[in-house]
């Protein structure tokens, strides 16, 4: 079981990829709106997230914590470049392939969390 400090913090990382996915779902997909939510996600990532141990985890956790939590840095790093290719499209086909690829992308952090809620 995560701690409670964990979870919270879990928790909120969630609700922001929540608000960022519901952007990035809207039919007039404000791009400055989204880049804001990124880097909220990204401060709040860096100075939430990064800084959990798997100190208070029993062994069996602690490895599983740690292979979700390398993945959602991973994960992040993409993020990133997905909104970067959303902002340089041209075209509106190149444009919706990108905003699905982003919620996408935006999903699997949302599984993510979830699981760590889980454990």
């Amino acid at each position: 079981m995560l701690p409670q400090l964990h979870s919270q913090r879990y928790q909120e990382f969630q609700q922001v990829l929540k608000q960022m996915h519901e952007t990035a779902a809207a039919q007039d997909l404000q791009f400055p709106r989204l880049r804001e939510q990124l880097q909220e996600l990204q401060q709040l990532f860096n100075s939430q997230i990064v800084i959990l141990s798997s100190d208070n985890l029993t062994p069996e956790y602690a490895s599983r914590w740690q292979s979700l939590q390398t993945e959602i840095y991973k994960q992040m790093r993409l993020l990133d470049i997905d909104v970067m290719l959303l902002q340089a499209s041209r075209s509106s086909a190149t444009s919706l392939s990108r905003a699905a690829n982003l919620r996408e992308r935006i999903n699997t952090l949302m599984v993510y969390c979830q699981t760590l809620l889980q454990l």
